[in-house]
């Protein structure tokens, strides 16, 4: 069965530790890819304009499933977006408050093409991280200042994530998707995404079947997306819990190129 369409998580999945990536080996990954006629997709919990930055030198070469799979960019263009319902963000603001001890800054809200935040902590250094991290971040006082469809809601809470996560699933049910990228990163989207649904979304547009797909991944928000495809793989650094799953193992971790060097094993 021939490879149309790879996809990879960014964090501990395709990014070293130290947010950088070999680019003459990827380089060399989507040229072979090309040449069979298949494409990479970056599938990442990040937004755009982050991946961007990672990728600048590759502009063109590659599909893009931001913020945990709310939104889709084709061909550089935004073809799918999923926004949370209305009175959520409220809803969250309020419950974060119960941790304001534990919140590492305070909590974001994601649009498509800026953020907003509410500082529950103050703390310069972790603003400025995330100010570098959110493009155009507003620091609010009130989610009544948000006038725009919210993709994602962010926060971290060390060694509490899974409490909150519990928390959030009692107060909102079904009506949203909650899920952790690991180091107590809580992300909270429309309950229709996820990075499967955003691959399948692609793959549907492009006329790719399931099997045709490889994906790689190391947390709990790749779970779905490595169900979906034909040949999975968790990175041998991944969350305990996927290895109670049924997927390949990449070659090296994520710190030795372990995407890249699978692929070119596999291609």
């Amino acid at each position: 069965m021939s490879i149309k369409l790879i996809a990879s998580d960014l964090d501990a999945t395709f990014l070293k530790n130290d947010k950088t990536f070999n680019e003459v080996l990827f380089q060399e990954v989507l040229d072979k890819l090309h040449a069979k006629g298949g494409q990479f997709v970056v599938a990442t919990g990040n937004h755009v304009q982050k991946v961007q930055d990672y990728f600048k030198n590759f502009d063109g070469q590659y599909q893009l499933i931001a913020n945990n799979g709310a939104e889709v960019i084709l061909d550089g263009k935004l073809t799918h977006v999923w926004s949370v319902p209305e009175d959520v963000p409220a809803i969250i603001d309020k419950l974060a408050d119960k941790y304001v001890d534990q919140i590492q800054l305070g909590v974001s809200f994601v649009a498509a093409d800026k953020a907003f935040a509410i500082v529950k902590r103050p703390n310069d250094e972790q603003l400025e991280f995330s100010k570098k991290y959110f493009e155009n971040l507003t620091i609010i006082q009130s989610v009544t200042e948000i006038n725009e469809p919210i993709l994602k809601i962010s926060l971290v809470l060390p060694d509490l994530e899974y409490e909150f996560m519990r928390e959030v699933k009692l107060l909102l049910g079904n009506r949203i998707h909650v899920t952790t990228s690991g180091y107590g990163a809580i992300d909270i989207v429309n309950s229709e995404v996820n990075k499967a649904n955003a691959l399948s979304y692609i793959a549907d547009t492009l006329h790719i079947s399931p099997s045709e797909i490889m994906a790689f991944g190391d947390g709990l928000n790749d779970l779905e997306m490595l169900e979906y495809v034909g040949q999975p793989f968790a990175m041998t650094n991944s969350d305990q819990e996927l290895f109670q799953h049924d997927f390949s193992r990449s070659v090296t971790d994520n710190d030795n190129d372990g995407v890249l060097k699978t692929i070119l094993e596999k291609l």
